[in-house]
């Protein structure tokens, strides 16, 4: 089960003592948060707890750890959680990528990394990582989280083998981290399993690719024999001046554009590629578009696409 992202939370209200909801369980509801046991007892009483868990509005996290049962799945609270149980802890590998990128999915369980010394129990939502001692955390949504290079090779060790490139592409296109960052962050590492495959990736961003859409297009969607006649990122000559397309085919006149909006998303960005295109057009160069769901849900569309064209034109 695919721990929920929840809506952002709004700041947890002023804790002074003036400030007491009437009852426990309404303000656990209105509050996506963990909390911690003494601290609820504190503002309430250890009964008023007792009911509220009883009556199915509180839930148990971890030890000395809770929130509000409509929140026990919400991946902000559970990492809130993670850090009142453990504070010398950091979350980590997905979900740490999640915390800082939020529209990167929710991974399934959490992975702590906690300094060695102590006998932990932890419940099915959390994977534990005893290592020695945390050199480095960063902030994200209010929660330690491992630095975004060390989360993704994390995050990359723990996925299966036939998932860590698509976390790979996904945590780069959200600009978690930068691939130089990876490279430098897996120069420190000593063991990685898929290291190899982790290295030929980031091989193919050192030679010269803009974006990670680029490298993937490249290098798993329009590959083989039938796209050989294609350049990557050659500049071409026009009579309004030089533009560089992604891809070129010279024989049939064809620029290929791969459009991420996360790339071209300011108005004199897109301002921009409007007027390479009509210039490629006015050159009698036919203009192909890609975006990122295309490359990534439906290579073969793009590739039977991109074909198509290049029939008619011929």
């Amino acid at each position: 089960m695919l721990l929920s992202p929840g809506p952002d939370p709004d700041p947890a209200p002023d804790p002074s003592p003036g400030y007491a909801p009437t009852r426990i369980a309404e303000f656990l509801e209105t509050n996506a948060h963990a909390y911690g046991r003494d601290e609820l007892v504190h503002r309430w009483s250890r009964r008023q707890l007792d009911h509220a868990i009883e009556g199915g509005a509180a839930t148990r996290l971890l030890t000395g750890v809770y929130c509000g049962t409509a929140h026990s799945e919400n991946v902000l609270v559970l990492a809130e959680a993670l850090g009142l149980w453990q504070p010398a802890g950091a979350v980590t590998g997905a979900g740490a990528l999640h915390l800082y990128a939020p529209a990167l999915p929710p991974p399934d369980r959490l992975d702590f990394v906690v300094p060695h010394g102590r006998r932990l129990d932890v419940p099915p939502w959390v994977r534990l990582h005893q290592t020695g001692p945390l050199h480095s955390r960063i902030m994200a949504r209010g929660v330690f989280t491992s630095p975004m290079p060390r989360a993704l090779l994390d995050a990359w060790r723990y996925a299966p083998p036939s998932g860590r490139r698509s976390i790979l592409w996904e945590a780069l296109w959200a600009r978690a981290c930068t691939w130089r960052q990876v490279r430098a962050e897996l120069d420190r590492t000593s063991r990685l399993p898929g290291r190899r495959d982790l290295e030929r990736v980031l091989g193919w961003f050192a030679e010269g690719a803009t974006s990670p859409l680029e490298v993937r297009a490249k290098h798993e969607t329009f590959t083989g024999a039938r796209f050989r006649e294609f350049e990557w990122q050659v500049p071409l000559m026009l009579p309004s001046g030089r533009v560089t397309p992604d891809m070129l085919h010279r024989r049939a006149r064809i620029a290929v554009e791969l459009d991420g909006n996360r790339y071209h998303s300011t108005r004199a960005a897109l301002d921009k590629d409007r007027a390479r295109r009509t210039n490629l057009a006015a050159a009698g160069y036919a203009t192909v578009g890609f975006g990122w769901s295309d490359i990534t849900l439906r290579p073969e569309w793009c590739r039977e696409r991109l074909l198509a064209v290049v029939g008619a034109r011929l």
